[in-house]
């Protein structure tokens, strides 16, 4: 019985799928061995391997006005879902076979292009931080933040009582940011856009997230402005190699505080203040009612405007997003899961108290 043609180039086509989908193994067995030895990953990933990549993936896409990123997840959404409606049609075995493919070939990709960035050795083993910090600690550098917050929104501010607005295009917010970031980082060539998904994101809880692929730091602009200073330098923070929340988090904070733009400084100070605050709470031999009782009304009313925001988008999948999410940065050697954002506070003491 002789072969057909079409079925000798599917059988060929799948050869390749099956190569991708068996290279899950060993792709596997190499992260768990290399994930045990960050200092290979700082000396021959980070700053070696990733250096060069990330510079040449951030250009490709700089000059595109558009999120390239977002156009591959929607092409890649529009296969899934016609393959999904066509279910019944499909052969099982040579579907099974194709999904581990593009599995393999995504896992390689992901981990090439910024996912071994999860693996380096942490900021603060590199820094010497702390685990842990007494009370005391935490509420002097609480006192500080509520200073510094309350100084910048009176100077920007009509009065205390009221927030601050900020009149500024989504493109002016990224280019502060980038000018901060640029100010204590080596950063040559922007990649900021605003997300083509941004309602999407603003029903799964998500300010930004930067594309593992393409390298593109995407914004979510229907948050309040003052977020979206922040939220993009968060995202730069990812671009420059900071995996882990956490020191997205303080790269950007540090950034904004030290930032030549007022806005961007209360930004910076804002979220600061707002995780010291969380963290407070957690301390029952810290009066938290006090502190805010120090804060600027107008300031309070900034935290108020933020979660009357996100709350306008609460619905019943967004715990299933932010489970998904928490299970993914665990698999990803961040313990703490989506917790991890507010291990910043740690960072920002030690680096307070040692500038």
């Amino acid at each position: 019985m002789r072969l057909k043609l079409s079925d000798w180039n599917r059988s060929r086509g799948l050869r390749w799928y099956r190569f991708f989908a068996i290279s899950i193994i060993p792709q596997w067995l190499f992260l768990l061995w290399i994930r045990r030895s960050p200092d290979l990953i700082d000396q021959f990933y980070t700053e070696g391997i990733f250096a060069w990549l990330s510079l040449l993936s951030i250009r490709l896409t700089a000059w595109i006005p558009f999120s390239v990123g977002d156009v591959f997840y929607a092409i890649g959404l529009y296969f899934v879902l016609k393959h999904l409606f066509y279910f019944k049609r499909l052969r099982l075995p040579a579907t099974l076979i194709k999904t581990l493919g593009w599995f393999g070939i995504l896992f390689f990709v992901f981990h090439l292009q910024w996912g071994f960035n999860y693996h380096q050795t942490p900021l603060s083993i590199q820094n010497n931080v702390p685990s842990s910090y007494a009370s005391e600690e935490l509420e002097t550098f609480t006192h500080y933040l509520i200073q510094q917050t309350n100084q910048l929104h009176e100077k920007l501010a009509q009065n205390d009582s009221v927030v601050v607005e900020i009149n500024y295009t989504n493109k002016q917010v990224f280019d502060v940011a980038t000018q901060a970031i640029q100010k204590q980082h080596r950063y040559p060539t922007p990649n900021i856009k605003k997300s083509s998904f941004g309602l999407l994101l603003s029903y799964m809880g998500y300010g930004g997230y930067l594309n593992p692929f393409t390298l593109e730091a995407q914004v979510n602009t229907r948050q309040p402005k003052l977020r979206v200073f922040t939220t993009a330098a968060h995202e730069i923070a990812h671009q420059l190699g900071y995996a882990a929340e956490e020191e997205a988090n303080f790269i950007a904070i540090d950034a904004a505080i030290k930032s030549d733009n007022a806005y961007m400084q209360y930004a910076g100070y804002h979220l600061a203040l707002g995780y010291a605050l969380s963290e407070c709470r957690k301390r029952e031999d810290i009066d938290h009612q006090q502190l805010y009782q120090d804060i600027d009304k107008g300031v309070l009313k900034q935290y108020q405007q933020l979660s009357a925001f996100w709350q306008s988008y609460t619905n019943p999948f967004e715990p299933l997003f932010k489970k998904g999410y928490d299970t993914y940065l665990k698999a990803n050697s961040q313990s703490a899961g989506i917790n991890s954002y507010s291990l910043v506070v740690g960072l920002l003491l030690h680096h307070f108290q040692n500038d």
